[in-house]
């Protein structure tokens, strides 16, 4: 009897420590912010046997829920954008799904804040027209600062060029509403709920408390929405210079609002403030506040002993039984189960050149079971009956930790 049991749990820790079968049904597989790591994340991807060696879709009927940030920081950002949306079609065509959210850095780059872009990524934009696009566009710039009587010298060119090196307009085109990835962007949600399991970046604040999850998804799509409509505007009036960024766009709506109310404003200024109303207060929207659902860190930071029944509050008024976020790594720790097992912190710093000791990791739920899987193991973070009993077993070649829901 003593040898059937260690040859279980000799079966079982072998099973661990391979990619389980591709085509599982109700299998969910969700990966952290990525960071323009591909490497890492098609890494992790072909561990949990969701791809091949040749970044092929192999998941059969499961379903892999990118937690956002894509961008920034990281070198391979266009890669790891070409792969997941060719990625999306292929599982498709398999019975599976890939699901990506959005997470702050794509929403910030949707803006045009570009403040965390690794700058050799605009290399990987440029193309024989783009010294050509470039000079256009500081021509149309030139004429802006031109009006207001803003220096536009070889100096100031300099300057501007250093800011806006090769391959930064076809960047910012490329996520523009029409652009070949900022389409794709603006359709994706902020949250997804399946089987009870909600997939958010950041997580659910007070600030949604109430909110359902086709609400929160529906508000910040019409917030994007509405600065996109505003940028228009402001470019088109010449009110903002060609390439602007979020902050310059933000700083003259502030502007614009405060001349409206000036006793000798103009019915032009009035009209300018009319039409960009919906845009002030733009920090606090749930799409730009720290306290939002894209930015929140409270289930991450948040003390449990004071806060635990606050945040479960929040996950049953949303109508979720668990929630897995990202948005805060982790590069020193593993992926962390928190508030009673029901908030998953999935973010364990996959690009390890910006995040020492981080590493790629994701999330397998298969029923009730939760699974961690790094690069060199795996690990039962919440498990079932069966999982329960292979854990109180004598020590095999594998030790498995189970923490009981």
């Amino acid at each position: 009897m003593q040898f059937r049991r260690q040859c279980v749990v000799v079966v079982f820790s072998a099973l661990l420590a391979l990619p389980l079968a591709a085509g599982e049904t109700g299998r969910i597989v969700a990966v952290g912010d990525v960071h323009g790591s591909f490497e890492g994340l098609t890494a992790i991807l072909e561990e949990t046997g969701i791809i091949d060696a040749n970044l092929k879709w192999t998941g059969g009927t499961a379903t892999y829920i990118q937690l956002g940030d894509l961008f920034d920081r990281g070198l391979h950002v266009r890669e790891t954008l070409e792969f997941l949306i060719r990625l999306q079609g292929e599982a498709g065509a398999a019975g599976g799904r890939v699901e990506c959210v959005l997470g702050n850095h794509e929403t910030m780059n949707l803006t045009g804040f570009f403040r965390d872009a690794n700058p050799e990524v605009y290399t990987t934009f440029v193309d024989a027209k783009s010294e050509k696009r470039r000079k256009k566009l500081w021509s149309a710039v030139k004429s802006y600062r031109a009006l207001r009587d803003e220096p536009t010298d070889d100096a100031a060119l300099e300057a501007w060029e250093i800011e806006h090196p090769l391959g930064w307009v076809e960047y910012a085109d490329a996520l523009e509403p029409k652009g070949v990835y900022g389409k794709w962007l603006r359709t994706l949600p902020t949250a997804i709920m399946i089987d009870g399991a909600l997939f958010i970046h950041g997580g659910v604040s007070p600030d949604v408390a109430g909110m359902s999850v086709d609400e929160i998804n529906k508000t910040v799509a019409s917030e994007l929405k509405t600065f996109d409509t505003a940028r228009h505007y402001l470019v088109s009036q010449s009110l903002v210079p060609p390439s602007a960024s979020f902050t310059e766009i933000a700083d003259m709506v502030v502007a614009i609002t405060y001349w409206a109310g000036q006793e000798d404003s103009t019915d032009i200024i009035r009209r300018h403030a009319d039409l960009l109303e919906p845009l002030v207060g733009i920090n606090e929207w749930l799409t730009m506040s720290p306290d939002g659902p894209l930015w929140f860190r409270g289930a991450t930071r948040w003390d449990e002993e004071i806060r635990g029944e606050e945040m479960a509050a929040l996950l049953d008024g949303v109508g979720a039984e668990v929630m897995v976020v990202g948005h805060t790594p982790d590069p020193e720790g593993p992926i962390r189960v928190r508030c009673k097992n029901r908030v998953f912190l999935i973010a364990t710093g996959m690009l390890s050149s910006y995040y020492e000791g981080g590493r790629p990791s994701a999330l397998e739920i298969v029923g009730d079971t939760f699974t961690a899987i790094y690069l060199d193991h795996r690990e039962v973070l919440v498990g079932g009956d069966e999982l329960d009993k292979a854990a109180e077993m004598p020590p095999g070649v594998r030790e498995i930790q189970v923490a009981r829901r």
